[in-house]
């Protein structure tokens, strides 16, 4: 595990990215991990002019372990991380303590720590490494069609299961959902279903849910496929679901 730089966005915040690279075939997690995964946890506390950190996850895939269906990164991955520093015109120093997880057959515990000085006002600065991976960052839409993104057309539930209609431009495809809700919501592999009118209609079944869960509730919905994966923020109704 080490961190990368890259150039200073014109906002001002710095650019980095939390690389972990791994032995080929083995996998390490999303923040929503799947089955029986481990997500990791950062600790940015040791850090010195930094205001505010926002993580920003790469799309991830689903792949089998020994715990059943995990979701995450096989191989390698770059996880770029924005850095608001507290005095623009200073220095930052990035320091990161990471707990995560390693993965081929079983998983292995992991612990990292690197750090990380930034120059203000750096916008030279060339990283393919992380703008690989920036590119691969779901973009944020609202649910409703369009002519040149994946789309979110419609989103139904029932007490026990998830209903959502996708579509995918000419030429582009829909590989895989996933959905997450605060707390412990869980939900099954999602069903992908190819319909005549050219959508394709997802179903999930609802694993588990919070004790007490009613009203409305939000949620993540991550679609992975092309030309670019996206994500939508939403909430739904729970308390009004019909069997």
């Amino acid at each position: 595990m080490r961190l990368i730089a890259g150039a200073t966005a014109p906002s001002g915040k710095q650019r980095i990215g939390v690389e972990i690279a791994m032995t080929p075939g083995f996998k390490t997690y999303w923040r929503s991990p799947g089955d029986a995964g481990v997500p990791p946890v950062f600790d940015w506390s040791g850090s010195e002019n930094v205001g505010g950190l926002d993580v920003r996850w790469p799309t991830p895939e689903r792949f089998e372990d020994g715990a059943g269906s995990g979701i995450g990164y096989v191989g390698e991955v770059v996880i770029p991380v924005s850095v608001q520093p507290v005095d623009p015109t200073r220095p930052v120093t990035v320091v990161l303590k990471l707990d995560y997880a390693v993965c081929d057959k079983i998983c292995v515990p992991a612990k990292g720590e690197a750090r990380l000085w930034l120059k203000p006002g750096v916008t030279s600065v060339s990283s393919p490494r992380l703008e690989q991976f920036e590119a691969l960052i779901p973009h944020q839409v609202k649910p409703g069609a369009a002519s040149d993104r994946l789309a979110i057309l419609d989103v139904t539930h029932s007490e026990a299961a998830l209903r959502l209609t996708l579509k995918a431009p000419e030429g582009g495809a829909i590989h895989d959902l996933f959905v997450e809700g605060a707390g412990m919501w869980s939900f099954g592999r999602p069903m992908l279903a190819a319909q005549p009118d050219g959508t394709v209609v997802a179903k999930l079944k609802i694993v588990e849910r919070p004790k007490g869960a009613s009203g409305p509730a939000p949620f993540i919905v991550t679609v992975r496929g092309k030309p670019q994966s996206v994500e939508a923020r939403l909430e739904l109704d729970i308390g009004s679901a019909k069997p």
